[in-house]
């Protein structure tokens, strides 16, 4: 018997491949991991929901969490024990993961009974509030109650604790009954000792790791202010109120949301699409010099910076007498006035596609060109000669071998166009009248043009979840390609 993952001759009655570790048989489910993860995910983001909430709406963001309580340190033990917890259950640390989550829960408990909020006015703090004073209904007339933090705060940790807990259950179970000597170093070795061994190799990503804490993750404790009222050195939390705001009375946000959202899917499918056709064509060409020179021609423009690319087309789609395309259309009778397309919301879209089509084509179709010279050639000819056709041989032989490519792509795109700032803000700064802002230059323009720092975060923040969510729809997606290929 062989392993199904590394196809290593596998000992008589083994269940695990002393190889790669693989089960050997029926596969154990890794649910309760996934429950531990998302209980503890969404206890990460109750910690930034206000647990105290004013229900007058015209006072909403009257709110206390764990950001203006007495001791506002409590917070980042809090989110620390979460993230620890986490990282163990990445590292298969699932005995020592309960810990930290029982920690973070008796954090929120003391914070949550057993400590004063901060009130504010403006940025001054005018007084310390307690839980039972605030709930009594009695504080000024206004009317508090239990805010939605509490409940998601509480819902994840029920979550993050039953599925630590039920998952260490494994090592209290019989053993699975392998002898020894056919279980290699790497599975037998502690984690501690693989990083000794290795330690030269860690010592050389030490710099790399400090930069991505430092550039990468330390700045992503700013998604705080998205629930706060920004100002400099003072910011003092209101809640959801901009949540609301945007949600309710802000027509700029759901323009830019809609923006974002159109442009983001038809450039998605324009350039996955253009990749995947161009390379196809070049992969069929068989002069090698001309198929060199058509591929750095494609190639090209992707290694141009946006702001070079930006400056061209600004260039040659001018209105004014250095608009080469405008002057070309108006020599041959097509128009008898130059077209703003720039700025005129009727040719500024098509404008943008073609742009980004241009630029950003020779990266993908460098990906699939490189799959597809990986597809043995046998298939093809075996394809010929049960008399398939070109159509019928893409489609059962090109595309199983390309959709994980196709899939990875369409997920790094949808990152990158869900961010795309660079090139809307260089071309037309977000207008004209509003008709190219996207979130991302929506967050700009509330940051810096309006000093709505909170706002802005809030936008960031929103985006943020978006995106995982979708990456999170796509792995899941390519995980079960990958495994339909095994």
């Amino acid at each position: 018997m062989q392993c199904k993952s590394c196809g290593t001759e596998l000992p008589k009655k083994a269940k695990v491949c002393p190889k790669c570790g693989e089960l050997v048989g029926k596969q154990k489910s890794d649910n309760l991991k996934v429950i531990a993860v998302a209980g503890l995910v969404i206890a990460l983001i109750g910690g930034l929901l206000p647990f105290v909430q004013n229900t007058d709406v015209e006072l909403i963001s009257d709110a206390y969490s764990f950001m203006n309580i007495d001791v506002p340190a409590m917070w980042y033990l809090y989110m620390l024990a979460i993230v620890v917890s986490l990282v163990l259950l990445a590292v298969k640390k699932d005995m020592f993961s309960i810990i930290p989550t029982a920690i973070s829960g008796i954090i929120f408990i003391v914070s949550f009974v057993g400590m004063n909020f901060r009130g504010y006015e403006s940025r001054k703090l005018y007084n310390l509030h307690s839980l039972t004073d605030l709930l009594s209904n009695g504080y000024e007339g206004s009317s508090y109650s239990v805010g939605c933090g509490v409940y998601v705060v509480i819902i994840g940790l029920i979550l993050g604790i039953a599925g630590c807990f039920i998952d260490i259950m494994k090592y209290f179970k019989k053993d699975i009954n392998v002898d020894s000597k056919y279980m290699t170093n790497s599975i037998n070795r502690k984690v501690w000792s693989k990083i000794y061994y290795h330690r030269w190799f860690y010592v050389m990503f030490l710099p790399v790791l400090i930069m991505i804490l430092l550039f990468n993750y330390w700045p992503m404790l700013g998604c705080r202010y998205a629930f706060t009222k920004y100002i400099i050195r003072s910011p003092y939390y209101v809640g959801l109120l901009h949540f609301n705001t945007m949600f309710t009375n802000d027509v700029f946000f759901w323009d830019a949301f809609r923006n974002t959202l159109l442009l983001s899917i038809v450039k998605l499918i324009l350039n996955t699409g253009a990749a995947v056709i161009i390379s196809l064509l070049l992969n069929e060409i068989t002069n090698l010099a001309f198929k060199k020179t058509v591929q750095t021609i494609v190639y090209l423009p992707h290694f141009m910076s946006w702001v070079v690319v930006a400056s061209i087309f600004r260039l040659i789609l001018s209105v004014n007498s250095s608009g080469m395309i405008n002057q070309m259309l108006m020599g041959m009778g097509v128009i008898d006035n130059p077209i703003f397309f720039l700025g005129d919301v009727r040719y500024w879209r098509g404008t943008f596609f073609f742009i980004n089509v241009w630029k950003d084509t020779g990266w993908g179709t460098i990906l699939f060109l490189a799959t597809l010279s990986g597809i043995s050639p046998d298939l093809y000819e075996a394809a010929q000669i049960d008399g398939a056709s070109k159509v019928q041989q893409f489609w059962y032989i090109t595309v199983p071998h390309i959709k994980v490519v196709v899939g990875l792509l369409v997920v790094l795109r949808t990152i990158w166009v869900f961010n795309n700032f660079d090139i809307i803000y260089l071309l037309t700064g977000g207008g004209p009248a509003n008709a190219t802002t996207t979130m991302p230059i929506y967050a700009y323009n509330m940051g810096w043009n309006t000093k709505l720092l909170g706002r802005s975060s809030a936008v960031t923040m929103l985006l943020l979840a978006f995106l995982l969510l979708v990456c999170v729809i796509y792995f899941t997606i390519i995980g079960k390609w990958e495994k339909e290929d095994k």
